[in-house]
């Protein structure tokens, strides 16, 4: 809350460029959050090592990349216990947070997975458009203090992009952090979606002294927010999210549809 962070996230991986995203960060000094797939960890277990190691966070994306809202109960506590045993094995660390694919939950799903649900309050669509300058420009423009950012890192384009957005962040004075670091005396709820971390609230000024002239403001003006100071921006479990949906990583599952409106991981 006393520095300008920003947590930058990775879904999909590990891949063929996760080792040389890793060599950016370190160049940097930043930290990132890798919200993995279970199917990928397999012949990658040194990366997941070198993310623990070099300060990084390891994170819950499930095992196969599939709408959690579709499945039952069970699959869905199986797709999430499985890729956490996975993740554990090979990092000797075991993920507190999760991220649905396409962002796509509800309050069933929430209760199956118990572990809190972590969104993003910028959307790169790195999946869609694929471009290093289009990644840049909304890497280094759109994100705020308190902001979580969606890459992919099995993505080429993005990794190159990924050493610009980190410069023209840090000119504008960030510093980067794990999401677990930005929400840091914040207890995540299991089940609960969050989108970002915020900066306290500005403190109300004293009520006017006696004899102001009626009608003046005394205090806090009506509507202002009412939420605690420094508190996370939170979805109640099972609220939509409402952001674009993206395709699986290659070799995941073939075919996979585009949720007509459902968000996007």
């Amino acid at each position: 809350m006393r520095a300008r962070c920003v947590a930058l996230t990775f879904d999909d991986g590990p891949g063929e460029y996760t080792a040389r995203l890793l060599d950016g960060l370190k160049a940097a000094g930043a930290y990132a959050t890798f919200f993995m797939l279970g199917q990928n960890i397999m012949g990658n277990e040194a990366l997941l090592k070198r993310m623990v190691q070099e300060g990084h966070e390891v994170a819950n994306h499930s095992w196969s990349h599939p709408q959690m809202t579709k499945l039952s109960s069970g699959a869905v506590r199986w797709e999430v216990q499985r890729t956490n045993d996975a993740i554990q094995a090979a990092s000797g660390v075991r993920p507190t947070m999760f991220r649905p694919p396409y962002g796509a939950t509800d309050a069933r799903v929430g209760r199956a997975v118990a572990m809190p649900q972590i969104l993003w309050s910028v959307d790169s669509l790195d999946w869609q458009h694929r471009s290093v300058s289009t990644n840049i420009r909304i890497g280094t423009s759109e994100p705020k203090t308190g902001g979580i950012v969606l890459f992919h890192d099995i993505h080429k384009a993005s990794v190159d992009a990924i050493p610009h957005v980190l410069s023209g962040l840090k000119r504008r004075g960030f510093t980067f952090v794990t999401v677990s670091q930005l929400f840091q005396g914040h207890k995540l709820k299991p089940g609960h979606q969050y989108l970002q971390a915020e900066r306290p609230l500005p403190k109300p000024k004293p009520a006017a002294p006696s004899g102001t002239p009626s009608g003046a403001p005394s205090g806090t003006p009506s509507g202002a927010p009412s939420t605690p100071s420094g508190a996370p921006s939170e979805i109640p479990s099972g609220a939509p999210t409402g952001t674009p949906p993206h395709p699986s990583p290659p070799g995941t599952r073939s075919a996979t549809p585009l949720l007509p409106s459902a968000p996007a991981s």
